[in-house]
């Protein structure tokens, strides 16, 4: 099973590879509100996360 939060980092790095920053920190930021968002929807939508292989 992958966490929710796994999950999550992984859309956020999708989402942002294709920007370029000048600074760590900014990146870091940018990360940060995109994680966020995305991390509530899944909770809320997988509470016990998500399997990899339902009915496995």
């Amino acid at each position: 099973m992958i966490s929710n939060e796994q999950r999550a980092h992984e859309i956020a790095i999708a989402l942002l590879s294709k920007k370029e920053f000048n600074s760590p920190v900014y990146a870091y930021h940018e990360y940060i509100n995109v994680l966020l968002p995305v991390l509530k929807e899944f909770d809320k939508d997988f509470p016990d996360g998500i399997a990899e292989h339902p009915g496995h």
